[in-house]
């Protein structure tokens, strides 16, 4: 039997498998981590300072704790859950799942930027499912198409940046959004050195955007794109230079490939590990609910690289671009 020979170049596995599976591992120990109860009375004490009206019972630490939960379970089981480690002695005492889902969905979501230069960037979307039932319920009972959320993130290979959550057909486009996240980034003080993204990001007012933050780009062009300017001469120079060369040569100088990882790879891992529907019913709640589950798997991977290199083996488990 003749072996069909392999499309492109033969994929070359630079991961150091033993740090990225010691990092797998170390993940999930972010659901027994209850380092933060030592600080419970110091925490509730500063939240409280200054507060007018009913004080806080829960700090902001256990409510992050229970965020981290209810990504795998429903708010009785995080209720249940805790009363459990309230029996244990492990913390002084539980909310019920009223207060849960209260603090919740009033938990501001935040990413943090890394303190490191020359951040390479991705932007992308994907779709979320606003219901967990089958397309046989949907289609007998309910409406004849299924509804999603879009999620945009804008993120590092390694990291999160930031997070953008809408209904389905609703919303500014992902080019804008892109636009947004990095006016953000560059105020918390990110330092963007490059930015990837597929042909839907080929617009001028994104092109002019990278050029006055001097922001390198791998944006892939339209086939019929025009080479003229027309409002953004930096746009021009991309499309002459995509124009010039066949379109693997064009990738290979700008390592087009490293969009992936930024991008679609976040977006495999989120809903392998987190699932791709989500449980709240109003739009509002489904887009928070959304916003918090990138947000856990964001913590997830941080918390799996800090335990790494806490145990003293502190090495890079991917090659570097």
């Amino acid at each position: 039997m003749v072996k069909n020979k392999r499309w492109g170049k033969e994929f070359k596995d630079e991961r150091n498998h033993k740090l990225y599976q010691e990092e797998l591992i170390k993940r999930y120990e972010l659901y027994l981590d209850l380092d933060w109860v030592a600080n419970w009375e110091e925490e509730l004490k500063q939240m409280n300072k200054n507060k007018k009206g009913s004080p806080y019972k829960f700090p902001d630490s256990m409510i992050e704790f229970q965020i981290y939960l209810s990504e795998k379970f429903p708010s009785r089981g995080v209720e249940a859950i805790t009363k459990k480690l309230v029996e244990y002695g492990l913390i002084p005492y539980g909310n019920d799942h009223a207060t849960i889902n209260r603090r919740l969905i009033k938990k501001e979501i935040k990413f943090e930027i890394p303190n490191t230069p020359n951040l390479n960037i991705g932007n992308d979307g994907s779709g979320f499912k606003m219901t967990n039932s089958g397309e046989y319920k949907q289609t007998m009972y309910g409406t004849q198409r299924r509804k999603f959320a879009k999620v945009i993130i804008t993120a590092t290979k390694e990291d999160i940046l930031e997070v953008d959550v809408h209904m389905d057909n609703k919303g500014v486009s992902e080019p804008k959004i892109a636009e947004e996240h990095i006016d953000k980034i560059n105020e918390r003080g990110g330092d963007i050195e490059k930015f990837y993204g597929d042909g839907a990001f080929d617009t001028k007012s994104l092109f002019n955007k990278l050029e006055d933050n001097n922001i390198e780009s791998a944006i892939r062009i339209r086939k019929d794109a025009s080479t003229k300017a027309r409002g953004s001469l930096r746009r021009k120079r991309e499309v002459k230079e995509f124009k010039k060369v066949e379109f693997n040569e064009w990738s290979k100088k700008k390592s087009y490939g490293h969009r992936w990882p930024m991008t679609e790879g976040h977006f495999s891992a989120i809903k392998r590990t987190l699932g791709e529907n989500t449980r709240s019913k109003k739009p509002p709640n489904i887009l928070k609910e959304l916003r918090r589950k990138i947000w856990v798997y964001d913590k997830l991977r941080k918390y799996g690289r800090s335990k790494i290199c806490t145990n003293g083996l502190n090495l890079p488990i991917f090659s570097s671009f």
